[in-house]
């Protein structure tokens, strides 16, 4: 297969502009060597008992132990967030998801959420992000490095990296334009009793599988399905549909929003904002078990899909079948306009200007996204 050279390009500009916070147990030929260079790491003074050793580094720089679970299993827990005007958004609500995420796992969170929120700030300030730029960051708990059997009890300790990077899944234009939609019917999504869904595990397989499967029709996403053949989510994102009843826009009770339940999706933050602010508009939010692809297409519909990465990106087609107009609709862009004016709002997003105190006060505040 030819190199993308468009790929090699953005990966060099990540290399350039992105830094690593880097955290595990010091194991004398086990620790990568950057954890052991003098002046360019501090010993964390948490309740331990093995030494854990933290620093900042660049991504050439920063390394893991090659019998991490992490990679060697794909057994770690991790978060996507976003930051936009030099705010963190909806940062506690990340965090406190990243450390359930890990309880259900039974991966043991080496710091409290105030302590590694500082440390965030931090680390995204050595990147010096504008106020017009869309910065990401991506934590990572995994396991910690142990023998190279599956037994998690064999695990010393866990590893903690936080990427401060970008993202840009999708081209600008598309916010105006929207994307189409193929299907995975070979492979379907995993539900509860093969892997919880609401566990963000590093496990993305059977999402990798459904865009392999859907590779050769060039569409930017998948729609993925349940084992019964209903909707579940995209293969990063969750999926919306609104039904709109002739003159909506004078009684916003005629619209209904749709998204399919949470057996087989994952409840992203943003797919609860989006249903918040829904609500605070007066349509009515539900949540189903039965939707079908078919549901998604034909006239009087709008659909969208939400997640972190790429916020609301509204969906025109789904496999050459337009969904309403064949446009983004006036409900999913009114949507969309709500929540990135919550990308300013102190309540929803942090400073990366705060003070500790302030970073305290932040986190110890209500959630503003209800999980």
């Amino acid at each position: 297969m030819a190199m993308d050279k468009n790929v090699f390009a953005e990966l060099e500009k990540m290399g350039r502009r992105s830094r690593v916070f880097l955290s595990m147990p010091f194991v004398p030929g086990l620790t990568p060597i950057i954890l052991n260079v003098p002046g360019r790491y501090t010993v964390h003074d948490g309740s331990e008992e093995i030494e854990r050793r933290h620093g900042v580094f660049g991504m050439d720089e920063a390394a893991l132990s090659p019998l991490d679970h992490g990679g060697l299993y794909g057994d770690a827990v991790f978060e996507g967030i976003l930051i936009a005007n030099r705010r963190v958004f909806v940062f506690k609500e990340h965090l406190s998801r990243w450390k359930t995420s890990a309880e259900r796992m039974g991966i043991t969170f080496p710091y409290g959420l105030t302590e590694m929120a500082e440390i965030i700030v931090n680390l995204v300030r050595e990147v010096n992000f504008s106020a017009d730029e869309r910065g990401y960051l991506r934590p990572v708990l995994t396991r910690g490095f142990g023998n190279l059997g599956i037994n998690p009890k064999k695990c010393i300790a866990p590893t903690v990296y936080v990427i401060a990077s970008t993202i840009a899944l999708y081209p600008p234009e598309r916010y105006q334009t929207g994307i189409e939609l193929s299907v995975a019917r070979q492979i379907r999504r995993a539900g509860r009793t093969i892997q919880n869904p609401n566990v963000k595990s590093n496990n993305y397989l059977n999402n990798i599988n459904g865009l392999i499967e859907t590779a050769h029709q060039g569409t930017l996403e998948t729609l993925m399905l349940t084992s019964d053949g209903f909707v579940a989510e995209a293969t990063a994102d969750n999926i919306f549909l609104v039904r709109a009843a002739e003159g909506w826009e004078g009684d916003p009770s005629k619209v209904v929003i749709e998204t399919p339940s949470r057996g087989y999706c994952l409840v992203g933050i943003t797919r609860n904002l989006v249903c918040q602010e829904a609500q605070a508009l007066g349509y009515r939010v539900v949540e189903r078990g039965d939707l079908l692809p078919m549901d998604l297409v034909g006239p009087q519909r709008e659909v969208f899909m939400t997640g972190t990465g790429c916020g609301i990106m509204p969906i025109v087609a789904v496999e050459g079948v337009s969904v309403g107009t064949g446009t983004p609709g006036p409900i999913t862009r009114g949507l969309l306009d709500r929540v990135t004016a919550r990308m300013s709002d102190p309540a929803y997003a942090l400073s990366l200007d705060a003070t500790p105190k302030e970073i305290a006060a932040y986190m110890e505040a209500p959630l503003a996204v209800h999980p």
